[in-house]
């Protein structure tokens, strides 16, 4: 009698899993900017977006980005990098964390109430190497952590699982000159298997083009598109493409964004070698607010 509850909720798991980019993604100031960070991937959100990017550290940094609300319902709840870049080798090196933790009530058939606990854990190694004063090349290699718990209405559990994988990530930055730049991330190029109770699933190759232009020197537009071979079906995912904004003035910066038809909102303050982020995700995103901060060394 309880196969096919479970059934059902493994399914609505595996929808989450592969609809990560209309849930949310990482990075306060990433996503002030719609998520379209692709081809801009020029601080340290660049681990998850575009590890190519890194070689564009000129200080090593350090990030922890935490969702305020909204955490048993949107990911990613916690995401926290550090790297640096190396100018005798021209590469850059980073590690990063992000948790997920998600605790909903969900129907598990035939009309039965129940609870899903489903955690995540990611842990990011990244790797960048200019090949020319132009291009660079990145990757990641991603410890990947998933369980599944299934309680009823009561609290009582009904099962559960757990499996442990490998994602890599490839990637591509290129400055074409002073004000344009490209990127290009192909994110799970390995499509990462695992199996939860008995059913296999597994993570979309997700093609991830992005192009950023500085109309001033305070000012910048960027723009990408998110899952570029439509791998997400349409009914999962209609709009695909991420437009934002940037606009820095004095110490201050303010950004704006569309991720996915979703309105994101979003400033930033830096002083000496810190800076503090803040998003508000709109529509679909559930009036989300992240918090960012920032330290260079």
């Amino acid at each position: 009698m309880k196969k096919k509850p479970v059934t059902t909720l493994l399914v609505l798991g595996f929808i989450f899993l592969i609809a990560d980019g209309a849930l949310a993604c990482v990075g306060a100031r990433p996503h002030g900017m719609g998520g379209a960070f692709i081809g801009v991937a020029d601080d340290i959100n660049a681990v998850y977006w575009n590890p190519a990017g890194l070689v564009q550290l000129e200080k090593t940094e350090f990030t922890w980005t935490r969702t305020l609300n909204n955490r048993d319902t949107v990911n990613y709840d916690d995401f926290l990098a550090v790297g640096s870049y190396n100018e005798r080798s021209d590469m850059a090196y980073a590690i990063g964390y992000i948790n997920i933790a998600d605790y909903y009530l969900a129907d598990l058939g035939y009309g039965t109430l129940g609870y899903i606990d489903n955690k995540i854990r990611w842990l990011v190694f990244s790797l960048a190497k200019k090949i020319t004063p132009q291009l660079s090349i990145g990757g990641n290699i991603r410890y990947m952590y998933f369980s599944l718990q299934i309680d009823d209405y009561w609290g009582y559990f009904l099962g559960g699982d757990a499996a442990e994988f490998i994602g890599l990530d490839l990637s591509l930055f290129c400055q074409a000159d002073d004000r344009l730049t490209f990127g290009l991330l192909i994110q799970d190029i390995n499509r990462p298997e695992f199996t939860i109770l008995g059913t296999k699933y597994y993570y979309i190759r997700n093609v991830r083009p992005g192009i950023a232009y500085r109309i001033t020197d305070s000012l910048l537009v960027s723009a990408s598109i998110y899952d570029l071979l439509e791998e997400l079906p349409k009914e999962q995912m209609d709009n695909r493409f991420r437009i934002g904004l940037e606009q820095k003035i004095d110490l201050l910066s303010i950004r704006f964004g569309s991720e996915n038809g979703n309105t994101t909102f979003g400033f930033g303050i830096k002083a000496n070698h810190c800076a503090v982020d803040y998003v508000i995700l709109g529509d679909d995103l559930g009036d989300t607010h992240m918090l960012g901060l920032t330290y260079k060394f």
